[in-house]
């Protein structure tokens, strides 16, 4: 990124008497990562300033602090800035655009510009890549604590796949070490993210089991009934979408899932290895990253349509 417009986001935030931020619906730790880094690089730069964690919804992945509750009117006289958000459609709290400045900082392909600065490097691996930047660009003058450099190395550890992704640069790979360098112990991070209990274990399998596998796409459909049974969410059983991701013979992998809110349709998470996926994901209610998407509100023949549109990739 321009050093342009980091100097812009700085002013925005230097000046501001009111911050709130935002990040997008069913989060992962790249939006939270990303927002709580900021959140807490703000308070510790900035600890006149009213700042302001919003969003609804958590991640099991890891423990992260309770979003913030705040009035219509504190958002109104605030600055918005949203994290790690493609389209404003998906931000987890759709007041943010009441804001009297809105701000969009992310790594998604930038197909619905939004915000004044609106600040997206797709080549980065993370949102949490591009904030690391942000701070280091003025670290002469405001420091990065233990917590925020943690907050924003989950991030960047989780975005990709502990760096197993193909949009894992030599600068993610710096970036994370320099975020190892505030004090931040490898290995607890990466048990903290990635060990799980028991039960979880025991869904895995179950997991395993239900998976279909077909001209290299590989998913799993899961119906309320069967959340049920492991006490899940849909957006919980999703998040186990990586453990799909080390079979060599999978290009595609997927899963789906009922919604809580609308029986009868489901919402989906999408991977590849090599195979562009945001593209089809647009199609069917959603968007992402070219190797990781997700879907929503599907019909069974949506899913049935989706299974064929990435088939069609997979051998184009």
């Amino acid at each position: 990124m321009t050093n342009t417009m980091f100097d812009t986001l700085l002013e925005a935030i230097a000046t501001a008497d009111i911050i709130t931020i935002f990040r997008h619906e069913h989060p992962d730790c790249d939006a939270l990562g990303s927002q709580w880094g900021l959140y807490s690089w703000i308070k510790d730069n900035f600890p006149e300033k009213k700042v302001y964690a919003l969003g609804y919804e958590s991640t099991t992945q890891c423990d992260f602090l309770v979003g913030d509750v705040v009035s219509d009117e504190v958002i109104a006289n605030s600055t918005a800035i949203v994290l790690d958000t493609a389209n404003t459609a998906r931000i987890d709290d759709a007041r943010a655009t009441s804001a009297k400045r809105l701000i969009k900082v992310d790594h998604h392909p930038n197909r619905e510009p939004y915000g004044d600065p609106c600040i997206v490097n797709p080549l980065a691996a993370a949102t949490c890549e591009i904030l690391t930047d942000f701070f280091k660009t003025f670290e002469e003058d405001y420091f990065i604590s233990f917590d925020t450099a943690l907050y924003l190395y989950r991030g960047i550890l989780t975005d990709t796949l502990c760096y197993r992704t193909n949009n894992t640069t030599s600068h993610t790979i710096e970036t994370g070490a320099y975020l190892v360098s505030k004090g931040i112990d490898v290995a607890d991070v990466n048990r903290d993210l990635f060990d799980v209990p028991y039960a979880v274990f025991t869904f895995q399998n179950a997991l395993r089991s239900k998976v279909t596998f077909e001209d290299g796409i590989a998913y799993a459909i899961f119906t309320k009934e069967d959340l049920a049974k492991w006490h899940m969410t849909g957006g919980q059983a999703r998040n186990y979408i990586d453990e799909l991701g080390h079979v060599r013979e999978f290009e595609v992998w997927a899963i789906f899932t009922e919604s809580d809110e609308h029986p009868g349709l489901y919402h989906g998470s999408l991977r590849s290895k090599h195979v562009i996926i945001n593209e089809i994901a647009q199609q069917f209610n959603g968007g992402g990253h070219p190797n990781a998407s997700g879907v929503k509100n599907l019909t069974k023949e949506d899913i049935e349509a989706i299974l064929i549109e990435l088939h069609k990739a997979i051998h184009a």
